[in-house]
């Protein structure tokens, strides 16, 4: 039986069309203003458990009839989604094509993913996970679905970030033995297979950057060394040493990228825990020069740490 909620959550106006089942709500089709989603964690007293097949695709196998006025947030209409923690199960098909879909906070805990729930979600770039405080972790799950440069932040206790770098597959034709062979680049694969019962094996994951920052992006290079040192959960002295040399090698070019991209803390923990000499700030303040506020932060920092003595004074 099909049920619709109306409700403002997060001071976004939605409803959604939802079904009961045995272990709680099961969400059908969210219908809103904005392309930001938020599900509720309870529906009619009701945990929210599950997402149903192609809920957020442009098509489904039975649409649901829209019981009011709002657009349907599905297809290219949906760029972020916040699930609770309540959501155990994702349906097959899910995201189907949600070619703008680029933000996505979810709960660790999510035991059921059904097939090809991220298909044509290229620009989804930024997860969210919530530390559900349980032994397993969908993570790798998800990652494994997109080949592209995925950020991935972890909520919790022992919160961290970390980057995962893209791979691309190619179809090879083996005209000799008559079949396609499926080709893999890019160490992105390597860092997905990183994990050892469900868990990201740190040790594994900072082996990689060694063997593997010569074959990603030079940007994803400073970001997974960035990530790695700010928030250095499991690292070891050697890769911690190895992705601050990386770094220092490519300070101006973290700069420019933390400022472009409006990183404002990744620049502020670069002047504030990285660099040890003035010089080194100096270089900060060049790279971001055509920005005002960049070069006011930095020189503001600068003059806190770096300024030596104290004004002189007359004596008589």
């Amino acid at each position: 039986m099909c049920r619709m909620t109306e409700g403002n959550v997060m001071q976004q106006q939605a409803y959604f069309v939802y079904e009961k089942k045995e272990q709680g709500i099961c969400i059908l089709r969210c219908y809103a203003k904005e392309s930001r989603v938020v599900v509720p964690e309870q529906i009619e007293g009701l945990p929210v458990t599950e997402i149903a097949p192609y809920a957020f695709a442009a098509d489904m196998e039975k649409e649901p009839k829209n019981p009011g006025e709002l657009p349907c947030i599905c297809g290219e209409l949906l760029e972020e989604l916040v699930l609770p923690g309540t959501v155990e199960r994702i349906g097959r098909y899910v995201f189907y094509n949600c070619r703008y879909f680029r933000e996505f906070t979810f709960g660790a805990n999510i035991r059921y993913m059904g097939a090809g729930a991220f298909t044509g979600c290229k620009r989804l770039s930024k997860l969210h996970v919530r530390d559900m405080g349980q032994e397993k972790s969908c993570l790798r799950e998800v990652l494994v679905d997109l080949n592209q440069t995925v950020t991935v932040e972890w909520l919790g206790k022992d919160g961290f970030q970390v980057l995962y770098p893209a791979f691309f597959e190619e179809a090879v034709e083996n005209t000799p033995a008559r079949i396609i062979e499926t080709h893999t680049h890019g160490v992105g694969i390597q860092y997905r297979n990183a994990f050892r019962n469900t868990q990201i094996d740190w040790e594994e994951y900072d082996r990689l950057f060694e063997i593997g920052r010569h074959n990603m992006e030079p940007e994803e290079a400073v970001y997974a060394s960035a990530y790695r040192l700010k928030s250095p959960l499991g690292l070891k002295e050697e890769a911690a040493q190895s992705y601050e040399n990386f770094l220092r090698e490519h300070m101006e070019r973290a700069a420019e990228l933390f400022q472009r991209e409006g990183e404002t803390e990744l620049l502020r923990w670069l002047a504030e825990e990285f660099v040890h000499e003035k010089s080194e700030l100096e270089v900060l303040m060049k790279a971001v020069s055509g920005d005002a506020a960049a070069v006011s932060m930095l020189m503001d920092i600068s003059k806190r740490r770096f300024s030596i003595g104290k004004k002189k004074g007359f004596s008589l």
